[in-house]
């Protein structure tokens, strides 16, 4: 029986190393998850704040208050463009923005949002 558990003892130190290496590449793995994680998180942060600013701006933009537009306009990004537009009695504002949640190592990811409010001043002059 000692050579038996003698040679259990080789086998399990001989493996030692494997623990270590296995713990390296879960470590890894969690630190790729999480780094994904926060970059999703970023990403629908960034949509709900397009979203947002298009309610926000429509709305305004409705009663024709453009000092309220412009000072909403001023707190979003400079990759975000606004455009907005009259369909009949509705006016309809798109938000349309790039975001880069990983740096500026990884592609662009545009983010937009479109809201429509009913036009109080009757629409276009």
């Amino acid at each position: 029986m000692g050579g038996r558990s003698a040679r259990f003892g080789r086998r399990g130190a001989r493996q030692a190393g494997w623990v270590t290496l296995e713990l390296a590449f879960a470590a890894v793995g969690i630190g790729v998850a999480v780094v994904v994680c926060a970059g999703i998180f970023s990403l629908a942060l960034a949509q709900l704040q397009c979203e947002d600013a298009a309610a926000a701006i429509a709305r305004q933009a409705a009663r024709d208050d453009l000092a309220a537009v412009r000072e909403i306009e001023d707190t979003l990004p400079d990759s975000v463009t606004v455009h907005t537009r009259h369909e009949g009695r509705e006016l309809v504002v798109s938000v349309v923005g790039q975001t880069r949640p990983w740096g500026a190592w990884l592609p662009a990811w545009t983010i937009q949002a479109e809201s429509r409010a009913l036009d109080e001043e009757g629409g276009p002059s």
